[in-house]
């Protein structure tokens, strides 16, 4: 096999691959032999039938595997051939089998640009106590029993931290709401037996600040002024009468904190031994809190000593990502209004790809230092794992599917990054805060 690099920029560089006719033969008489074991063909006894029939049977199936399989052995000798070569993406490679039956390939690869790599043993990271205090086991065994909470009619006016039951219908300027919007208008047209809790209502505010003080059998018009951002846009700004018959008035009823409360998740414990498990569980989940913190701590340390170019294609595809993670955020905060000024988006984000993609390759410079990898195990369980989340059933036509999308280097480099993460948790200079 002959393999040829030439550099087109710093953070590109041609690859030009030729592996031999015998190559490619041995190669594909090794796929059919495996073809060979495992297949069944009508006439034939398993393992019996012909190379040169299984050859015309799954032509398509056995060249596909053999391309990618070339492909894959000619990554492996560029990087064997080239250890300093530090190959971010092996792009698009195209590859053609010539008359004589040998393989041609070439690409475009794309290479971490050169740096100097700062100090990244004892980083010095500051993350909270893992001390857990009596009042927060005080205060989750509350909570939970806040949500066993069960809300029971009263006899009395509504008050803060009620539930009011209403019959409602609306209107605008006069007309029902769907007629004045020419369509239907959902939750907005009328509801009956709608609770509303006068405790944290966001919807529409109004509506539990006008049903505070009522009774049952009360009725109230209610009106409330939407906001300019409302999703329904014919009623953004407007004025929208709510129309309400109370029924019921509801009390928030929370039980006890008791061996009882908790039978049905714990049983037979003591409270004593329910305090204990809580406060395992909390101890838990500030260790794993912490771990995040050092990571994260560790990354920005890292970024604030790294400035260098980086290859222009990879921020603008990485910041399209960047761009739709911060408008996602956005809407869910509430923020609608997120993505009129998509330049100014574009622009902030930038900056946030460009120190992310530094600390991605200052990571594996670290891992190729430290001589970090990723075994085959690993790959196996999270390919197996990926393969899971998206219901997969067939594991080997997924790994097929993701040599063909050229994404296992990714998940290579993914497991690596997360390793180096660990080993510069374990070595920094931990300053542990007192607890508050």
């Amino acid at each position: 096999m002959e393999i040829s690099i030439n550099k087109i920029s710093d953070c590109q560089v041609s690859l030009s691959a030729t592996v031999p006719a015998s190559d490619v033969a041995a190669a594909k008489d090794s796929i059919l032999a495996a073809y060979s074991k495992s297949v069944r063909l009508p006439g034939f006894r398993p393992g019996k039938a012909p190379k040169s029939v299984i050859a015309k049977r799954y032509a398509s199936d056995v060249n596909e595997e053999l391309e990618m399989r070339l492909k894959s052995d000619i990554q492996d000798k560029c990087l064997e051939q080239n250890p300093d070569l530090k190959v971010l993406d092996f792009g698009t490679p195209e590859g053609t089998i010539a008359e004589d039956g040998s393989y041609t390939l070439t690409a475009t690869l794309t290479v971490v640009p050169e740096f100097e790599l700062p100090e990244y043993m004892g980083i010095e990271v500051t993350v909270p106590s893992t001390e857990v205090a009596d009042s927060e086991i005080d205060e989750t065994l509350q909570k939970f029993a806040e949500s066993s909470a069960k809300h029971e009619p009263v006899e009395r006016a509504s008050a803060k931290g009620d539930i009011v039951v209403v019959d409602f219908k609306t209107t605008c300027e006069g007309k029902p709401t769907a007629e004045y919007c020419g369509k239907s208008v959902g939750f907005l047209e009328g509801r009956e037996d709608y609770w509303v809790s006068l405790q944290d209502e966001r919807f529409i505010p109004e509506l539990a600040e006008g049903l505070e003080g009522v009774s049952a059998g009360d009725s109230k018009d209610i009106v409330a002024k939407l906001k300019e951002d409302f999703p329904i846009s014919d009623l953004a700004g407007k004025e929208v009468t709510f129309s309400c018959v109370v029924k019921e008035v509801r009390e928030k009823q929370v039980p006890a904190v008791t061996e009882e409360l908790f039978a049905a998740a714990l049983p037979g414990k003591t409270m004593e031994e329910i305090r204990d498990i809580v406060r395992e569980n909390l101890k838990s989940s500030k260790e794993r809190s912490n771990d995040e913190a050092k990571a994260d701590q560790i990354s920005e340390k890292l970024a604030d000593q790294l400035s260098f170019a980086l290859p222009s294609d990879l921020v603008e595809r990485e910041n399209e990502n960047t761009v739709q993670r911060k408008l996602y955020a956005a809407i869910q905060a509430g923020n609608y209004d997120a993505a009129k000024d998509m330049d100014a988006v574009r622009e902030e984000a930038k900056a946030e790809t460009e120190r992310n993609l530094r600390v991605y390759f200052a990571l594996q410079e670290i891992a190729r230092r430290e001589m970090i990898t990723a075994s085959d195990a690993e790959m196996l369980n999270a390919i197996s794992n990926m393969a899971q989340q998206a219901r997969e059933k067939n594991l080997k036509s997924f790994i097929r599917k993701l040599q063909r999308e050229n994404r296992m280097t990714g998940i290579r480099l993914s497991i690596i990054t997360s390793k180096v993460i660990d080993l510069l948790a374990r070595n920094a200079k931990v300053t542990v805060e007192e607890a508050k």
